[in-house]
């Protein structure tokens, strides 16, 4: 085992971006980890092409052969690739920072009362999980450069009561930006030369 960790120090890569690496390669979701902060340090390192997409570069992949090559099969059981309900919505939890947002709310709520959020949200609104899940690490991203100010806990953006008592969702108006591909306007800002 300390070979295997050995190597990662080599190549430069924490044991939590080797599993989020070989999620990737395997097309399995990776748990218990913060997925969405592992992605943007495997694109640092150049390692996929993308934080968003998470698509393995030449390097990725040289990562995950060599291992294999070193330390043995390096794919997932096809029994282990079963996705359940539960997994995707602990997947959404997990995109959350842990701890308290600045507004001292904790960010993550438990799973249960998520999942009373998603099944009013899912009645009202016909997104698919794999659009839900982007749209998610999009929002948590962008509040993440501002330190998560003014960012709704896991709950309150699947949904929140108004003051007239309606209900709003900020992760419906996410979805929509996710398929509108909205989400590649951050680099579209003017920016202008100052003298």
């Amino acid at each position: 085992m300390k070979e295997f960790f050995d190597y990662l120090a080599e190549n430069g890569i924490s044991p939590n971006g080797f599993y989020v690496l070989w999620g990737i390669a395997n097309k399995v979701r990776p748990s218990v980890i913060n997925v969405h902060t592992e992605l943007r340090l495997l694109a640092d390192l150049d390692l996929i092409e993308d934080a968003k997409k998470g698509i393995l570069t030449d390097a990725g992949n040289k990562i995950i052969d060599d291992a294999t090559a070193l330390f043995g099969n390096m794919r997932a059981s096809v029994k282990a690739i079963v996705v359940t309900e539960d997994d995707l919505v602990v997947q959404y939890l997990e995109m959350f920072p842990k701890g308290k947002l600045p507004s001292g709310k904790a960010a993550r709520l438990p799973k249960n009362d998520l999942k009373k959020a998603f099944e009013w949200f899912f009645k009202n609104y016909d997104y698919s999980w794999d659009t839900i899940l982007k749209a998610t690490a999009y929002y948590v991203d962008s509040y993440e450069k501002n330190r998560y100010m003014y960012m709704k806990n896991s709950q309150y953006f699947i949904r929140k009561q108004s003051i007239d008592k309606t209900w709003d969702s900020e992760l419906a108006a996410f979805c929509e930006i996710i398929l509108n591909g909205g989400y590649q306007d951050d680099d579209n800002h003017i920016k202008e030369k100052v003298v």
